[in-house]
């Protein structure tokens, strides 16, 4: 492991709230970087993190191209002055041979063409106009205009991407670019998700009683297929330790990282941590300066970090967003960072206490020149239409008590795919 952590038959509770790095730090702690690595298509490799070093094995650009479509001149130490005449004499379109060029003459090149060695300015054919066979310049030339030179942007063996980038499209573009067809990348962190609580019924079944449905267990395994992990159904375990306890064992052999949903806290129907610890595990109950999501378990079972995220939707929600971030990129063998939020209005007062970091459903108001947000948190982490009717979620700084409208908070948009 990459930290220090309690023995391996303990749990302990922190008695104090901790900040929410703080719990990220103590959450990635207990997971183990991923040494398995695999090739993979260049093209299918979004959203993996990368095993290699990727150095330059071409320049970009790797010859002088024309930046525009137009006229390509060898001026030598001259400028040409606007109405100069001069013949034309051959044309490049990209992906051909370069033509030779004589002073005084031009070349028809269109954008990406080579340029002829002697060639240095392109007149953009906006600049000048054609006369028979002749081109006249409608504007001054001067030498560098309009021209990309080999290797301006990427010289042959310059470094490109280090090990432990989160690939994306633009990564992908760069492989490309550089006649990559394949890339070595991390094996997928492989997530079992497990959902606990006597009170669930399974989506499909009749409600009975003072039941209700599992939302929390498809809500997690779909973040976690979102962020790129291979996902294992841990199914749902009723509010028994030792049952609970088996099935930790069981799943904590095939994956890197195992997590519970209800029973964080450190009631008397709270069960994750004394099942960890039956489990053989290691773990500690952190109540976080965050809301909603002050409990957590952190920990790890046998060879698998573990995390127990509270039960009330938005919370598990939350704090899978938070800790489930930081021990992903742990087990990627990369830093977390949060990502930073746009900062916007609120659209109205929000009354809350300080003292803790709160996140909260979001909805954009106002046209398009001056949007604000507006704070939909009211009605408890257990509610769900709040989340479905907003368009990312609010962050507030612990001592910002109450929000007043006008009052600048962070905004993280869904669209940046759930992460805080």
């Amino acid at each position: 492991m990459n930290a220090h952590v309690p023995a391996a038959d303990a749990c302990s509770e922190g008695p104090s709230l901790v900040d929410i790095d703080t719990a990220c730090a103590r959450a990635a702690a207990y997971a183990d970087p991923i040494a398995e690595t695999e090739t993979v298509a260049v093209h299918g490799a979004g959203g993996r993190t990368l095993a290699e070093d990727v150095s330059a094995g071409v320049a970009m650009p790797a010859f002088d191209q024309s930046a525009m479509d137009g006229y390509a001149v060898a001026l030598g130490d001259t400028m040409l002055p606007a109405g100069t005449r001069l013949p034309v004499v051959g044309r490049i379109p990209a992906g051909e041979a370069a033509v030779p060029l004589s002073p005084g003459h031009a070349v028809r090149v269109f954008t990406g063409a080579p340029l002829p060695a002697e060639a240095d300015a392109v007149l953009m054919q906006e600049h000048g106009w054609r006369d028979g066979d002749d081109l006249v310049l409608h504007r001054m030339l001067r030498s560098g205009d309009n021209i990309r030179r080999r290797g301006e942007d990427i010289e042959r063996g310059d470094s490109l991407l280090s090990w432990g980038v989160r690939l994306d499209a633009r990564h992908v573009a760069l492989l490309s670019a550089q006649g990559r067809s394949a890339v070595a990348v991390l094996r997928r962190p492989r997530v079992a998700v497990i959902s606990t609580g006597s009170e669930l019924i399974q989506p499909g079944s009749s409600l009975v009683g003072p039941s209700v449905y599992d939302s929390n267990r498809p809500m997690v395994m779909t973040l976690a297929a979102q962020a790129g992990l291979d996902v294992v159904d841990g199914g749902w375990v009723r509010d028994d330790p030792d049952a609970l306890a088996a099935i930790l064992q069981e799943v904590s052999t095939q994956c890197d990282l195992v997590v519970t949903t209800g029973g964080a806290s450190v009631g008397e129907e709270d069960h994750s941590a004394p099942a960890v610890a039956r489990a053989g595990g290691a773990c500690e109950t952190l109540r976080i300066a965050l809301k909603p999501g002050k409990p957590a378990v952190v920990g790890r079972i046998g060879a698998a970090a573990y995390l127990g995220l509270p039960g009330n939707p938005v919370a598990a929600l939350v704090s899978w967003l938070i800790l489930g971030g930081a021990v992903v990129a742990a087990l990627e063998g990369r830093p977390f960072r949060r990502r930073p939020g746009c900062p916007m209005p609120a659209a109205s007062r929000f009354e809350r206490r300080p003292g803790r970091t709160e996140f909260a459903p979001g909805r954009l108001v106002g046209d398009g020149g001056s949007p604000a947000v507006e704070i939909l948190g009211r009605g408890g982490s257990a509610r769900l239409r709040p989340l479905v009717e907003a368009d990312g979620l609010v962050e507030i700084h612990p001592l910002h008590a109450p929000v007043e409208a006008g009052d600048v908070i962070l905004f993280h948009p869904f669209r940046d795919g759930f992460a805080v």
